[in-house]
């Protein structure tokens, strides 16, 4: 009897832990620019890629750093991780572009049942104190709304004390970035699918973070979220995303070592042409 019931409980371990995806590795600034083009996304939809679970984070397969979780929605079964065209109306996370095509664009669409959003970490592994950064995308629009503009709302934190794995839906430490918001088209009657590799359905977004402190070891989040407005709404996707670095201070020990090495070197020098 006793290994009978201990056989269960681990049938239902792993059943728990099948259900928990990881979250995914973390976007490390080592001291060069930053580049995501979204291109291993994958061209196929992963059913029930997601847990029903409200908050549980799972990493988004074909990404660097990328997370993605529920928000919320009546939806009882894991959400799927789409891969479409534009054409389909429910509510997930996606993989966009043409059929077929490994050209991908990350997106989200709303439904009373599925509310997504997803964000990443990006941590400073490098050996300097950065003070200024630039994040920018290109949004593209792969499905139209009907009733109101949608927008997905960027929000960041430099908070140290948030946890990785619960980023997603933090509820404070968190700042609105409206430069990195997703706006959408304006609605029409009858929405549909949109070409978003069209430069018409296509909008560049950029924000500098300046005047930063942010040290070798410290945590920067970044997240959009969307939202079930009114009517059938619209499917927006981030693309070729780029944080470029302008301005890093290194720590004064690397300093001391980089003019130590500059002045042996030149002692060096000397002593073989002397």
């Amino acid at each position: 009897m006793l290994k009978r019931v201990s056989l269960i409980l681990v049938a239902m371990l792993l059943s728990v832990a099948s259900s928990a995806r990881p979250a995914n590795a973390d976007i490390l600034y080592t001291g060069s620019t930053i580049v995501q083009d979204f291109d291993s996304l994958g061209t196929s939809t992963l059913t029930n890629y997601f847990s029903a679970t409200v908050g549980m984070q799972s990493a988004l397969p074909g990404t660097t750093g990328f997370d993605g979780t529920k928000l919320g929605g009546s939806g009882t079964s894991g959400p799927n991780f789409f891969a479409d065209n534009g054409s389909l109306p429910t509510g997930g996370m996606y993989s966009l572009g043409a059929t077929g095509s490994n050209e991908r664009a990350l997106g989200l669409l709303a439904s009373a049942t599925n509310i997504m959003g997803y964000g990443f970490r990006m941590v400073n592994n490098s050996t300097s104190t950065v003070t200024e950064f630039t994040v920018s995308f290109t949004q593209e629009n792969w499905r139209s709304s009907t009733s109101v503009v949608n927008t997905m709302v960027a929000s960041y934190s430099f908070d140290q004390t948030i946890s990785a794995a619960s980023y997603l839906t933090a509820a404070t430490g968190f700042n609105f970035v409206t430069a990195l918001d997703l706006v959408g088209p304006a609605p029409v009657t009858s929405n549909g699918a949109l070409d978003g590799n069209n430069l018409s359905n296509q909008v560049f977004r950029t924000f500098t973070f300046t005047n930063l402190n942010w040290a070798p070891g410290e945590q920067f989040f970044l997240r959009w979220h969307d939202t079930n407005d009114a009517g059938s709404d619209a499917n927006l996707a981030i693309d070729n995303m780029e944080i470029s670095f302008v301005k890093a201070i290194p720590e004064p020990g690397t300093g001391m070592a980089l003019a130590l090495m500059a002045v042996t070197g030149l002692i060096g020098w000397r002593r073989r042409h002397v």
